[in-house]
């Protein structure tokens, strides 16, 4: 009777070491996890101000002025007179 009930005692103590240490391990997995959710918020947080960042930039470069600047400075284009131009019309 002593031997089985040393062998319980020996058995709960082992079971309960064996869970503290499945609780450990979850919690430092849990802690991992989170450590990567946050890098991962922050770079998604950096890549939305570059994206607004670059959606800025993207609507100075196309602005009608500039490149009608551009055309007129760099090229020496400029804009057609009256009998330059030409009206097609489509056909049904």
């Amino acid at each position: 009777m002593i031997r089985a009930d040393a062998f319980l005692v020996a058995l709960f103590i082992v079971l309960a070491a064996s869970s503290a240490l499945g609780v450990i391990s979850s919690q430092h997995e849990a802690r991992k996890l989170r450590n990567a959710l946050e890098h991962e918020q922050n770079r998604a947080q950096g890549l939305d101000v570059e994206w607004g960042r670059l959606q800025l930039e993207q609507s100075t470069l196309i602005a009608h002025r500039r490149v009608e600047g551009i055309a007129h400075d760099r090229l020496g284009m400029t804009p057609p007179r009256a009998g330059q131009i030409l009206v097609l019309e489509a056909t049904p």
